[in-house]
C-alpha cells in the first residue's frame, strides 16, 4: 500500500468525496472593472469581498507598498439576509487587503496587511473604521505582518501575523505581533496576546479561524493547531505541514484544512487531528471548483471561483 504521507487510503490512495456545489451568490455586475482581494465571513455571518481597481506594485518586486502615489477606489461588498450591500471607498491611497463589518454590523472596517513604523512615536494607523456612508470615524494600528484578520461577534478584532510582522521589519523593532497572535479591541488596544506555552512560538500563523468569539489557529514551526479559550490555549498534534486556512466544527471534533488546492477532512482522536480523506468541490455542471480566493468562519467555508460565490458547511460532513 503506497502511503505517501497522507493518511487515510482507498487502494493506494487517501479517500476522496466528490461534492457539487451551486453558487449562492455571483458579482459579475458589481466586478466589473475591479479585482477580488479578499474574501471574509462577518461576525453575523455576512458573505463579504473586497475588489480594488488594481493592484498596486510591490517595492522591489518583494514588499507591498502601505501608502501609494496614486489613488484607486476600493469596493465592499457586504450580503447580509440574503441582500447585496455595495460600498464605495473613491480616492483613497492606503493599500488595503482586509475588508470586514464592525461595531455589531454598523460600521466598516478597512485594513492594510503592512504598516510603517517611522521613530519617534510615528506609526501608520493601518486599520480604518468607516460609516456605511463612507465617513471615517477612527483609525488605529493593528500592527505590521497582518495574515489574518477577523471580527468577533462581542466586537473584538483578531489578527495573526507572518514572520515579519512577528520577527519586524518595516522599523519595527519590538513589533505588535511579535506573539504571532493578538485580540485587538475595536478601538485598537490589545485585549489578549499569545504567551508561549511550553516550547510552542508562532513564528508564522499559516491559518487562523474564528469560532465563536475564540480562535482555532495553525502555525510554524510545528504544524499544530491551537484553540483559545478564556485566555488559555490548547493544542492538538496534525499532520498538516502549511494549510493556509482551515474551517472547524463547532465541537472542535473535525477541521477541513486546504493545503495548496487539496481540501483534507481531519478527526480528532485524542490530542491528534488525523486524515480521513480528501474533498472535492464541483460545479453543477461537475466540473473541478477552482477557487481564488477562500475565507472561513468556525465550520463554514466561503469560495470564490470567477465571479461567483460557494459557501459549504463542513458540519453536514
Amino acid at each position: 500500500m503506497h502511503r505517501d504521507g497522507y493518511g487515510c487510503h482507498v487502494q493506494g490512495l487517501m479517500a476522496e468525496k466528490s461534492i457539487r456545489l451551486s453558487p449562492v451568490f455571483s458579482l459579475e455586475e458589481e466586478m466589473d472593472g475591479y479585482t477580488p482581494l479578499r474574501l471574509a465571513i462577518g461576525a453575523q455571518g455576512e458573505l463579504c469581498v473586497l475588489l480594488t481597481e488594481h493592484v498596486p506594485a510591490y517595492i522591489d518586486g518583494m514588499f507591498p507598498p502601505t501608502i501609494t502615489e496614486e489613488s484607486r477606489t476600493y469596493r465592499g461588498i457586504v450580503i447580509r439576509d440574503g441582500c447585496k450591500h455595495v460600498y464605495d471607498f473613491p480616492e483613497e491611497k492606503w493599500n488595503y487587503h482586509f475588508f470586514e463589518p464592525i461595531d455589531h454590523g454598523e460600521n466598516l472596517l478597512l485594513c492594510s496587511a503592512r504598516a510603517y513604523h517611522h521613530g519617534d512615536g510615528k506609526i501608520e494607523q493601518n486599520a480604518r473604521v468607516y460609516s456605511t456612508d463612507g465617513q471615517l470615524l477612527r483609525e488605529f494600528c493593528l500592527g505590521d505582518g497582518i495574515e489574518h484578520l477577523s471580527v468577533t461577534p462581542d466586537n473584538h478584532i483578531w489578527c495573526g501575523y507572518f514572520d515579519e510582522g512577528v520577527s519586524g521589519n518595516f522599523g519595527w523593532n519590538d513589533p505588535l505581533g511579535r506573539s504571532g497572535l493578538v485580540k485587538w479591541k475595536a478601538d485598537g488596544r490589545i485585549a489578549w496576546e499569545y504567551k508561549e506555552t511550553g516550547n510552542r512560538v508562532i513564528d508564522d500563523c499559516y491559518a487562523m479561524t474564528v469560532t465563536g468569539n475564540e480562535a482555532a489557529f495553525h502555525y510554524y514551526t510545528d504544524f499544530d493547531v491551537g484553540f483559545t479559550q478564556s485566555g488559555e490555549t490548547a493544542f492538538y498534534i496534525t499532520d498538516i505541514d502549511g494549510a493556509y486556512a482551515l474551517a472547524v466544527t463547532n465541537d472542535g471534533s473535525r477541521i477541513l484544512f486546504q493545503e495548496d488546492n487539496r481540501f483534507f477532512c481531519t478527526e480528532r482522536k485524542g490530542s491528534r487531528y488525523v486524515r480521513r480523506g480528501l474533498l472535492q468541490f464541483r460545479k453543477p455542471n461537475g466540473k473541478k471548483l477552482s477557487p481564488l480566493l477562500v475565507a472561513t468562519r468556525g465550520p463554514l467555508l466561503l469560495m470564490m471561483d470567477g465571479p461567483d460565490l460557494y459557501l459549504y458547511d463542513i458540519s453536514g460532513h
